[in-house]
């Protein structure tokens, strides 16, 4: 059990090694792009905008 346990997780951590070199290689393709990065940039804006609403509302009250 402790084997297969091990052997997992060394599995696991070879997985996520692979997502994040692609996860790497996309940002580096966005950033190449103007295009694809100020849509990416203005797309965080956004969403830091709703957040940040969020943020400020008190419990209890509705937008």
């Amino acid at each position: 059990m402790a084997k297969n346990s091990i052997s997992m997780a060394a599995s696991e951590r070879d997985w996520k090694a692979e997502d994040d070199m692609r996860t790497l290689a996309r940002a580096e393709e966005i950033r190449k792009d103007p295009v694809r990065l100020k849509a990416a940039v203005a797309k965080a804006k956004e969403k830091m905008a709703e957040l940040g609403a969020l943020q400020a509302m008190k419990p209890g009250t509705k937008s």
